[in-house]
């Protein structure tokens, strides 16, 4: 008979251990489901919105149709809005009305804790004395913009005569 009670000591311990831990697990798991449920929500995605302008011209009123003749420069302005904390890079295709690579540029950035200011990468597209005024190279140019190699955005801008 000692040794039966000994299995039982055992087996109570043994009960009373199983049973605490799976109190503990359960309430570790509520602890995880209710602030999941009422914690931060979640970061919203990276943002770029794109504005091309005449560097010559006085004032860039988001102008979507720019003089190869005319347009000395063309500047391309990405605004980035959420982009994560960390290192990141920037890649700008310019496309030609045929799709094909015309340009590409990259811009390595940082973003520090605390910064919830937008980012502004500003990039030059000479058009006067390029192929684009020799080569008449008009019509809808496509402008996808990168971050960290995924395409966050596309914009078009028209080059005309």
């Amino acid at each position: 008979m000692l040794r039966l009670r000994v299995n039982d000591r055992r087996w109570q311990k043994r009960t009373l251990l199983a049973a605490s831990v799976l109190i503990a697990v359960a309430g570790f798991s509520d602890c995880q489901m209710t602030s999941a449920d009422g914690g931060a929500p979640p970061v919203p995605p990276a943002t770029a919105t794109f504005s091309f302008c005449d560097q010559e011209a006085s004032s860039c009123a988001g102008e979507t149709s720019f003089s190869a003749t005319a347009t000395r420069d063309l500047e391309v302005k990405v605004s980035w809005q959420n982009v994560p904390v960390g290192n990141h890079v920037q890649t700008l295709e310019l496309l030609l009305p045929g799709g094909n690579l015309y340009q590409q540029t990259q811009i390595a950035f940082a973003v520090q804790p605390g910064s919830d200011e937008p980012l502004v990468a500003i990039q030059t597209l000479p058009v006067a004395g390029t192929w684009i005024q020799r080569r008449p190279m008009l019509g809808e140019w496509t402008t996808p913009v990168s971050l960290d190699g995924q395409v966050i955005a596309t914009q078009t801008v028209q080059l005309t005569p």
